[in-house]
């Protein structure tokens, strides 16, 4: 299964479970000028969204990624972890890539 969690966790989630570090400078995290835009109130959650999700997308390497998570969380619970404690987090956003891919 899918799940998250945020970095201060890592040591107390399972053992067996997969663990994916996120944030930057993670090909799964956000280009450095749209965190930037988005952490400086320049652009707004819902647009951080749709930029992000395009990066992605048109990421070989991050939608390969998505797509290999996808599979691993069939057999294994799979967190992805970054910094944000909580949301808003493009982490959540990882989530929904992952659980739209066919």
């Amino acid at each position: 299964m899918i799940k998250e969690s945020y970095i201060s966790m890592w040591n107390k989630l399972s053992n067996d479970a997969i663990k994916v570090r996120v944030a930057r400078p993670s090909f799964l995290s956000a280009s450095k000028e749209l965190l930037y835009d988005y952490k400086g109130g320049r652009i707004s959650w819902p647009e951080f969204e749709n930029i992000f999700r395009k990066e992605i997308l048109s990421n070989p390497k991050a939608l390969a990624e998505l797509k290999r998570l996808k599979e691993l969380s069939k057999e294994k619970d799979v967190y992805l972890i970054c910094y944000e404690k909580n949301y808003p987090c493009h982490r959540f956003i990882l989530i929904d890539l992952i659980k739209e891919l066919k």
